[in-house]
């Protein structure tokens, strides 16, 4: 692949709605890096719902990616060199060369907690999903406390009477963008599908429940999204126990030391990019309230506003209000693993804490399932946990789906890791520690190879799965000939896909312990 940044300009200019653009060439693949489909969020725009940019007149090159939104640098991903609030911009990469070849196209929301992470890292190799006949598109959207802070002066501004979800809010601008212009490009607008992994997986399932939606995908893949959160804090009510989203913007304000201000709303969108962030963190990631990692990634951004999100996607999954389009979902073998270590739970006594504060009065039920008697064993305990979560997820959104939706397919994903993705702390001996750890498909999905410990089974079973995700983009079908037969998943054979060595097929996936979660959910 070649270096994102250093391609070189074509001369072709594209007209889009907010002016004409001319690309990069590579690897024989045209490349629109950087296109602003949103004003800059920054000023009084900060914490307010998307804009079209101010249109331009003159061909404009989109030769550079965007910056990432603003976020801490602690976990860093390798990759983000630059960021800045004047984020909201997507990357193109198409093989078509008219109009009329109406290609494919592929969304891909990346992952990060909602709180990291770009659609830039040099993982999402989108050169070569182009070359396999697809216009593949990157977004960049905010994140943290500029996607996702609710305040009640900020809902009291608000045409529709709401605050948060900004970040989802970013996406769906970005998907009419996509409507808007993709033909310009090769694509066909009216066969888009989305894709995501982790928070990107998580958005999927949120844009799919948004009553904002309607007609802006086709097709739909969740990879490693979750648990479908059938519990999410409301704007304004403290509910299942959970403080409402306004009051975290309340508690946040208050740290950010703006209470005493006469516009509180002003001092706040003046604050520095960074102090903002870390006043976040203090305020909503504190480890100390066991809300930082898996239920704090949701919990603390997603919310039920009552514009972007009506109910908790979850619940519109269950009773079968979802949108109704083909749907691939799936996770690793090993989700849970690389978590433990972010999370600050060591001892028995914060993993008590932690399972009453996500599970509610159901805490005890899973501290008996998964139980860790001792400080030495939490670790282990919380990895097995989060991990049957992912699956059950998976599994609890292809049985809700298969419902409504005769295309719809499970998977699994068990290969054995060659590298590690994460800038973390870790033993020599990490493939015991970590497992097929979460994220362990992307380089799969993405035919990403930086290292001589990938092999030729490794770019095989990579062009197998690729194969099943650009087949299912075309007609919502993942099988092809020559390739393992994926079948649709049925509520009475439970039949799913293991992505592995051999590729075979498998039967009611981690079923004992997607029972007892689904219970538990469903209790709560």
């Amino acid at each position: 692949m070649a270096d994102k940044s250093t391609v070189v300009s074509e001369d072709k200019v594209i007209t889009t709605t907010c002016g004409p653009v001319k690309g990069t060439a590579v690897d024989g693949i045209r490349g629109y890096l950087g296109i602003p489909y949103a004003a800059p969020p920054v000023g009084n725009l900060r914490w307010k719902p998307p804009v079209p940019p101010e249109p331009w007149r003159e061909p404009r090159e989109i030769t550079k990616l965007g910056p990432a939104c603003p976020q801490s640098e602690v976990m860093l991903p390798p990759g983000i060199e630059e960021m800045s609030e004047d984020c909201l911009t997507l990357n193109i990469w198409t093989p078509a060369r008219n109009e009329s070849d109406l290609l494919p196209v592929m969304v891909f929301i990346h992952g990060g907690g909602f709180v990291g992470g770009a659609g830039t890292l040099p993982i999402y190799n989108e050169t070569y999903l182009a070359q396999k006949g697809v216009v593949l598109v990157t977004v960049n959207y905010r994140l943290n406390v500029f996607g996702f802070l609710g305040h009640p002066a900020l809902s009291a501004e608000s045409s529709h009477h709401s605050s948060g979800n900004y970040g989802i809010m970013d996406q769906i601008l970005a998907l009419k963008w996509v409507q808007d212009n993709i033909r310009q490009f090769g694509g066909n607008p009216k066969n888009v599908t989305i894709f995501g992994h982790s928070a990107g997986g998580a958005s999927v399932v949120a844009l799919m429940a948004s009553p904002l939606t309607e007609g802006l995908f086709h097709r739909a893949i969740v990879q490693s999204g979750g648990y479908p959160p059938t519990v999410l804090r409301h704007l304004s009510q403290s509910q299942y126990g959970l403080d409402s989203t306004e009051s975290l913007g309340l508690k946040f304000a208050e740290r950010l030391r703006v209470d005493g201000e006469a516009n509180p709303l002003e001092a706040m969108r003046a604050k520095p990019v960074q102090e903002v962030v870390k006043v976040w963190e203090e305020s909503v990631q504190n480890k100390s309230t066991a809300t930082g990692v898996s239920g704090g990634w949701m919990l603390n951004h997603l919310t039920v506003d009552g514009y972007a999100l009506r109910g908790p996607p979850g619940k519109a999954f269950k009773d079968g209000k979802q949108r109704n389009v083909p749907f691939m979902a799936g996770a690793t073998s090993d989700e849970g693993s690389i978590f433990p270590p972010m999370m600050g739970l060591g001892t028995v006594e914060r993993y008590r804490r932690y399972l009453d504060r996500v599970f509610g009065k159901q805490g005890q039920k899973m501290e008996a399932m998964y139980r860790a008697p001792d400080d030495a064993s939490v670790s282990q305990a919380l990895s097995k946990l989060l991990g049957d979560g992912f699956v059950s997820g998976a599994r609890a959104m292809a049985w809700g789906m298969s419902a409504i939706q005769p295309k719809t397919y499970l998977y699994q994903f068990t290969m054995q890791p060659k590298i590690f993705l994460y800038p973390m702390p870790r033993s020599d001996d990490w493939r015991k520690e970590f497992g097929c750890y979460h994220a362990a498909e992307l380089p799969y999905v993405f035919h990403f190879f930086p290292s001589s410990k990938f092999v030729e089974e490794d770019r095989k079973l990579s062009e197998e799965i690729v194969g099943y995700w650009i087949r299912f983009a075309c007609n919502g079908d993942p099988n092809g000939e020559g390739a393992t037969e994926w079948p649709a998943y049925d509520q009475s054979e439970e039949k799913h896909l293991i992505l592995d060595v051999p590729i075979k097929v498998g039967e009611h996936l981690n079923k004992k312990a997607c029972d007892f979660i689904d219970e538990i959910d469903g209790a709560r």
